[in-house]
């Protein structure tokens, strides 16, 4: 009994130790062997201790839903459009010729030449003497119908009309287009009918409005601060400069939609010459200019598009600035070089 009651104690003694050094393994007494062991020891049946009931899981807190903050989805955004649709069509020109040719006689001085002129800007044109360029400037409004065995062929279209058909009203035309030619010429009158001649051959009668528009159209070639006080002094008594100022005046008094300027400056003077390239690009704002020069630095001052002519060819038409500083044609580089020309 002594060596039984020994045996029970050091098996309690273990189990507590056990039970101390890890609890998380340790079991109930009524569970272990050594428990079972005293109980048989003694003679007593213990019943073995309830468990406890398997503990439930703590019951997972509920979790108020997320906020997600609503962002307002975009609206749709038309599908974008792809090739050429992309590309905002071109702007219809002022007007354009296809395939003109001009002849004099037998000699043929410009070859069908097809062009198209941008609305509102300034378009140059340059090339060696005797290559076609101021022929080609005076077909646009029909002035060479005035020289003996010249004639056209191909197209000029204009407001949709064909100005080349012999149907057309050439007088109504050069009040559409109008010309400043190489040299000034006033006529034999007047500052004031220099100016008022035209519109009053197209009907304008009342003196007030010829007053207005004498002074509008002064006031647009800066020559109205020159002349106010001698309006009806002659023309011809003005300087070189301003008697062209005047015959541009003269021109834009018809209310023309078109400039041809056939070398405006190439008799002026320095200070004069600067005062008509001023003028130019203060009047693109209200008209289409095509302007012949021999001048390459005017050219590249003044115009926003340039063409090159040479024995009555169109070689190469561009950009200006594409023009003078890398144009597609060897020729046309060693022309504006100053290679040839």
């Amino acid at each position: 009994m002594t060596l039984i009651a020994t045996e029970k104690t050091d098996a309690r003694r273990t189990a507590v130790q056990s039970a101390g050094e890890n609890p998380a393994s340790a079991t109930s007494p009524a569970d272990s062997p050594s428990a079972a062991a005293l109980n048989a020891g003694t003679g007593t049946v213990v019943p073995p201790a309830p468990s406890a009931p398997p503990s439930q899981p703590a019951p997972a807190l509920k979790q108020a839903p997320a906020v997600t903050a609503q962002i307002p989805k975009p609206a749709p955004s038309e599908p974008e459009p792809s090739g050429a649709a992309r590309t905002q069509a071109a702007p219809p020109p002022a007007f354009y010729t296809k395939d003109l040719s001009v002849f004099y006689g037998e000699k043929q001085a410009i070859k069908q030449v097809s062009m198209a002129f941008p609305d509102r800007q300034v378009v140059a044109l340059i090339g060696p003497s005797g290559c076609g360029k101021s022929t080609f400037l005076r077909s646009l409004n029909r002035m060479n119908d005035l020289i003996p065995g010249a004639s056209i062929e191909g197209e000029i279209w204009i407001g949709g009309h064909n100005i080349c058909d012999p149907k057309t009203d050439v007088v109504r035309l050069r009040q559409k287009i109008g010309m400043v030619w190489q040299r000034p010429n006033p006529f034999h009158k007047s500052i004031y009918e220099n100016v008022a001649f035209g519109p009053r051959y197209h009907g304008v009668k009342s003196k007030a409005a010829l007053d207005e528009l004498v002074e509008e159209c002064l006031r647009k070639t800066a020559l109205w601060d020159e002349v106010k006080d001698r309006l009806h002094q002659s023309g011809l008594a003005l300087s070189g400069g301003q008697q062209q100022r005047l015959c541009i005046a003269r021109s834009i008094a018809v209310k023309p939609d078109i400039l041809l300027m056939d070398e405006p400056a190439s008799a002026l003077d320095p200070v004069s010459t600067a005062k008509v390239e001023e003028l130019t690009a203060e009047l693109k704002r209200d008209y289409t200019i095509v302007i012949v020069t021999h001048n390459m630095h005017q050219a590249a001052r003044v115009s926003d598009k340039t063409a090159f002519f040479f024995l009555g060819d169109l070689v190469e038409y561009d950009e200006t600035n594409k023009i003078f500083t890398n144009p597609s044609r060897k020729s046309t580089d060693d022309y504006i070089s100053g290679r040839f020309g």
